[in-house]
């Protein structure tokens, strides 16, 4: 059964369909991009997953659960998880507090309760863990500013993994990172998918091959394909519409 799927997904600003029925399907602990070139549709559809936007036709299930309905905080709760383009850090915090917030978030209580992080045993040894899954632990009394660009990046999919998604949304991960924080980056994401199913937004297509198990192509708001990586990425109309050489 998939973990996350959409059935004829479709949304409309004025005469522009940006998502034109999308039916989408990620199976569980892959590696699933999501790829196509600027203004095909990707934002806008990650944004109705996220529940950030509401389709105007369409439906969203993460499993058998249909999260059509839910905002975002509850699509949270429910296993779905975003990172952005952007990263969203409290950066005058340790990196240790950073995750402790979203640990703390994912077990009921609000982030204003943010002072007895420090002092709280239970959530700096699950923020800890979480820092070693993202090679972040020996910077863990560091504050997030001080932190490169791609060690920000990951310290975003810590945070992220605290709420235990089934479904982590990783939007454009390698943007702004050189070739070496990206091949890290790329290593760290090889041993999530036993944890986790994640979808990846990616215009870096050597991470996204390095990456990725199924492979969607998304043109003009339509998926035009989506199945296996290394099948979807060698069709002729795919390499037409987007990739441009023989892959």
């Amino acid at each position: 059964m998939s973990v996350l799927r959409t059935e004829q997904l479709t949304k409309r600003f004025g005469g522009v369909t940006a998502t034109d029925s999308v039916s989408l399907s990620l199976s569980e602990h892959r590696v699933h991009a999501l790829i196509g070139p600027n203004g095909a549709g990707k934002t806008t559809l990650i944004a109705q997953l996220s529940g950030e936007l509401a389709p105007d036709s369409g439906q969203v299930f993460l499993g058998d659960k249909n999260i059509t309905k839910l905002n975002e905080p509850a699509r949270v709760r429910a296993g779905l998880c975003r990172t952005f383009q952007i990263s969203s850090l409290f950066h005058q915090f340790s990196v240790r507090e950073n995750v402790a917030f979203s640990v703390q978030a994912e077990s009921g209580h609000s982030y204003r309760f943010w002072s007895k992080v420090a002092n709280n045993k239970t959530l700096n040894t699950r923020a800890d863990n979480l820092l070693e899954t993202l090679g972040l632990l020996d910077k863990a009394n560091v504050t997030a500013t001080s932190l490169s660009h791609g060690e920000q990046r990951q310290l975003e999919i810590a945070m992220a993994l605290a709420s235990k998604p089934s479904v982590l949304m990783l939007d454009e991960p390698m943007a702004g990172m050189g070739a070496e924080e990206s091949s890290r980056l790329i290593e760290l994401l090889k041993t999530l998918k036993s944890e986790t199913t994640l979808l990846l937004v990616e215009h870096d297509m050597d991470a996204v091959f390095a990456l990725a198990d199924d492979l969607s192509v998304l043109v003009n708001g339509c998926l035009i394909a989506s199945g296996v990586a290394a099948e979807v990425r060698t069709r002729p109309d795919v390499i037409d519409a987007y990739l441009g050489v023989s892959a």
